[in-house]
């Protein structure tokens, strides 16, 4: 269909033309070209005056070797100016992409608009828009494109808004059948840390309590003076690892006056009860089509901001090595983890500018989502090659977004003002902004330039993040396969076998240890390299008079019948009866005359004894054997229950080797 014909000026970006046809604004068109066949262009404004209206358009371009260019060439005055037809759009703004991630449609048209999640890790993305505009809904769209391409993601929730991405959503059917999607929850998918004292359900959300002088000066909430900040390194420096609870020890036993207001400063880390010699495991955070939330609801806003810094400087550091597959970051109010400067400071901004800027070397793929964009740093603003923007008011948001993006004119300001409740215009995809529907939520709603120079071939890092899938869970000795052929004859057979087992983070009187439990045996696994295991007795299975025999038994440790008898107020002849029923079950030793405990009723007692040293790390092993669970998870926890506090859990394998 004829629109009208181009007059007036016309340069190699933009021109004009008199309508003579039905022309809308944002409608796209395509006109002839002598050097390229036909260029897709797009209506931008319509001005009447008179007896004739004149539409201004922007060109996108042409498609050409996979790429959109630009026309070098003005198109000629008096060319045609025709309707765009549908193949004609596809052809220059649809992405093909085997890591294709289906946002939504163009807008007015039955056209896929679809994101790189390749390009997403390497060149990041930022959702910007005011309260109640959607940004939360089509970054919720964005992680179940994610999470089905199997890639780790991790979310940094402070409202707890994310929590329904495990749910269904059956409330948009209707809508659901346009776009081709259907319901769908992430329930498996989705593992919630934060505080417990909040939500039960939720995992304990600890960072480790090794921290470094930097770290710790970085961490501090007041600025420290010189004879203080000697004071503190002279300190650390004597201590193998520093701890905040050590450090505080350490400081006590100073003869400087200094020492009192450091002394306080290190008790209000500790209170914030988030450091912990157990933190949560990097590997558990981010594991291959898991998302992770990080729920920071309930905290305060410092609090936070630490939890952010020390987790993600650690997270960070774990990538560059390769310790951790690929990842895709979420920040939702961002402007609260690294503000611009005139807006204040905070301890997180450090580690998410260097983020921005080194984060695509390494694979570290980044979503910073704010309402405030001009509150959020310019420099990671401008990092983001993709940015998806709904509607904004503020003049000052607006002004930051066109200082940022790429390819936003101020002609876009009133567009961006306008913009409907679920229609974004989404930058990156193409040279021009594009104007997209946001597809339904498949869950439960809570809350390019020409190349001047050959580009390098960039590491695939979704299929590189597919690789960790064979990894395990794997708790190991300190004797290794090679040490065990060291040792014994070269001709011997060393069979590699895995048990499943679990480790158990657990606490009596504030101190916190791990019990490494074998799911075969049901028995807490002490030493990896002899095999020396502890049976967890079961306490609901004893009478009264039972468990009072055991409490005294644990009070004496080494005594008679008599001393027991004296101590319960029981008959000699019960408490006979009822030990040698304890020497049976391996609970007591007799010697002839006094019985003694064993370790099987010592683990209640002093369970931290036995606490397992080792940690849990994901490798790929070839095995010989696995063996099947013999015992639940449950059934362990509700023994261990009766006697300490279990905060967590994390399944694993042993590895043990048999020498034939």
């Amino acid at each position: 269909m004829l629109l009208g014909k181009i007059s007036g000026k016309a340069s190699t970006i933009k021109f004009s033309f008199e309508v003579t046809g039905d022309a809308k604004k944002f409608q796209y068109c395509q006109v002839q070209h002598k050097n390229h066949d036909f260029v897709l262009c797009q209506i931008t404004e319509l001005v009447s005056e008179y007896s004739k209206t004149t539409a201004y358009c922007n060109i996108i371009g042409y498609r050409e070797d996979g790429k959109i260019k630009q026309i070098r060439v003005p198109f000629e005055i008096g060319s045609e100016v025709l309707a765009a037809q549908d193949e004609m759009i596809k052809d220059v703004v649809t992405l093909e992409t085997k890591n294709a991630a289906y946002i939504g449609k163009l807008e007015g048209k039955d056209i896929p608009i679809n994101l790189d999640l390749q390009s997403l890790l390497t060149k990041h993305i930022a959702v910007l828009a005011k309260s109640g505009s959607g940004k939360s809904y089509a970054v919720a769209v964005l992680i179940e494109e994610i999470l089905d391409k199997g890639l780790p993601v991790i979310i940094i929730d402070p409202h707890g808004e994310y929590y329904s991405l495990k749910y269904p959503n059956n409330e948009e059917a209707d809508n659901m059948n346009l776009f081709n999607i259907s319901p769908k929850g992430y329930f498996e998918q989705i593992v919630e840390y934060g505080n417990q004292d909040f939500n039960a359900n939720f995992k304990p959300l600890k960072i480790s309590e090794k921290i470094t002088g930097q770290e710790l000066m970085h961490m501090l909430p007041t600025k420290l003076t010189s004879s203080q900040e000697a004071l503190l390194y002279s300190v650390m420096k004597d201590m193998d690892d520093v701890s905040l609870g050590e450090l505080s020890m350490q400081l006590q036993m100073v003869e400087n006056n200094a020492k009192f207001n450091l002394i306080n400063v290190l008790d209000y880390l500790s209170s914030l009860n988030v450091f912990s010699p157990t933190p949560v495991d990097l590997n558990e955070l981010v594991r291959p089509g898991k998302c992770s939330i990080l729920n920071l609801k309930g905290m305060d806003v410092e609090a936070q901001q630490i939890i952010v810094y020390k987790l993600l400087k650690d997270l960070f550091a774990a990538r560059k090595k390769g310790k951790i597959p690929p990842f895709f970051l979420i920040v939702e109010e961002a402007h609260n983890f690294v503000p611009e400067k005139t807006f204040g400071d905070a301890k997180s901004s450090n580690v998410l500018i260097n983020i921005a800027s080194e984060g695509r070397k390494f694979g570290l793929g980044l979503c910073v989502i704010s309402q405030r964009p001009a509150r959020v740093q310019k420099s990671v603003l401008s990092q983001c090659s993709t940015q998806i923007i709904l509607k904004i008011t503020n003049p000052n948001d607006l002004k930051a977004i066109l200082t940022s993006s790429e390819g936003i004119t101020s002609d876009s300001e009133n567009e961006i003002v306008n913009l409907p409740v679920g229609t974004s215009m989404v930058t990156g995809v193409a040279d021009m902004p594009l104007f997209v529907n946001i597809r339904p939520r498949k869950t439960r709603h809570g809350g390019q330039a020409v190349e001047l120079f050959e580009k390098k071939e960039e590491k695939d890092f979704v299929e590189e993040a597919k690789e960790y899938k064979e990894q395990l869970a794997l708790v190991k000795g300190k004797t290794s396969l090679k040490d065990l052929h060291i040792i014994h004859d070269k001709d011997v057979i060393i069979k590699t076998r895995i048990i499943p087992a679990v480790m158990f983070n657990c606490k009596r009187k504030d101190v916190e240890f791990n019990l490494l439990v074998d799911l075969v045996s049901g028995k807490v696994v002490c030493n990896l390299d002899n095999d020396f295991k502890v049976k967890i007795t079961d306490l609901t299975t004893f009478s009264k008079e039972q468990v009072l025999i055991m409490e005294k038994a644990l009070h004496l440790v080494n005594f008679t019948s008599f001393a027991i008898a004296q101590h319960s107020k029981m008959e000699i002849a019960d408490v006979e009866n009822l030990a040698n029923i304890f020497v049976k079950e391996d609970l007591f030793s007799f010697n002839g005359s006094n019985y003694t405990i064993n370790d099987h009723l010592r683990l209640i007692s002093h369970p931290q004894d036995y606490s397992c040293f080792e940690q849990v790390v994901y490798e790929g092993i070839e095995y010989d054997l696995k063996f099947d669970s013999a015992i639940s998870i449950e059934e362990i926890k509700r023994k261990l229950d009766t006697f300490i506090d279990v905060i967590d859990s994390k399944e694993c394998f042993i590895v043990d080797y048999k020498v034939e």
